[in-house]
């Protein structure tokens, strides 16, 4: 991810986080909720405020959250002190930290962070990714269409495109679901969420 994008988050860590903290986890990822596992390990790339991180550890998952942007990160950790979520300062396409970890997960959430992946990065990052998953497991991201409104670098992103990573590193593609109306009222904002499985036959690909 841009170091530009990532200081522009620390910037303005305090207002993003409101922003993300005024929105309830069911709100805006109600498209995918049957596909959460009933138990297990749940890795949030792009954590943000810890929002998500919150819900799910709140519900009894163990959560590794990543975030880049440091200011935003402190945050974060303030805000979910109590609960069973592992922070970590890391970035795509290397995630170097998580692969430390040496952990596979039950579920990749990859919520508003796609957009900001340059697309000759996206190869990278989708392999590394999909290396993470037990077998069985999903990778639900969220996909925005929509012109970036500040200095944040955003590219062009397509279920296409996730659809054909997919099937380059073993994943089945299972859904696209499109013209989510955004959450926070911006007209000019579309949401999609697709939906990666790793089937257990596929774990030969990676051997």
């Amino acid at each position: 991810m841009n170091n530009k994008t990532i200081e522009f988050y620390s910037k303005s860590a305090e207002q993003f986080a409101s922003q993300y903290d005024s929105l309830s986890f069911e709100a805006v990822h109600n498209e995918w909720l049957e596909y959460l596992p009933k138990e297990g390990m749940i890795l949030d790339v792009g954590a943000g405020s810890g929002r998500d991180a919150r819900y799910l550890a709140q519900r009894g998952y163990s959560v590794v959250a990543v975030e880049p942007a440091k200011a935003l990160l402190e945050i974060a950790k303030q805000r979910s002190m109590d609960l069973d979520v592992y922070w970590l300062n890391d970035s795509l396409p290397e995630l170097s930290s998580v692969f430390a970890l040496q952990t596979k997960f039950d579920l990749i959430l990859l919520s508003a962070v796609w957009m900001h992946i340059p697309p000759s990065h996206r190869q990278r990052a989708f392999r590394k990714l999909s290396s993470l998953l037990k077998p069985n497991g999903k990778m639900v991201i969220s996909l925005r269409h929509g012109a970036s409104p500040d200095d944040r670098l955003m590219f062009d992103v397509s279920s296409s495109e996730v659809a054909e990573l997919a099937s380059q590193f073993g994943l089945q593609f299972e859904i696209g679901r499109a013209s989510q109306a955004d959450q926070l009222g911006r007209s000019e904002v579309v949401w999609e969420t697709v939906v990666c499985t790793l089937p257990v036959t596929a774990l030969a690909h990676f051997h």
